[in-house]
């Protein structure tokens, strides 16, 4: 059976290899959690950040 990894995996590996861009990704977090107030996906979203800055 094949194992497709999960948007998390798959944003945590964009960062490793482009790690300029998550500026950016921040400032969209941010800006996106202010307009909709939507706590869980904003906590997706700093999991995948908090993941990335460890390895980095």
């Amino acid at each position: 059976m094949r194992k497709f990894r999960t948007l998390d995996e798959f944003e945590q590996e964009y960062f490793l290899k482009h790690p300029e861009e998550i500026d950016d990704y921040l400032t969209e977090i941010f800006q996106k959690y202010s307009e909709s107030n939507d706590s869980g996906a904003f906590l997706a979203f700093l999991r995948v950040f908090v993941s990335v800055q460890e390895i980095l």
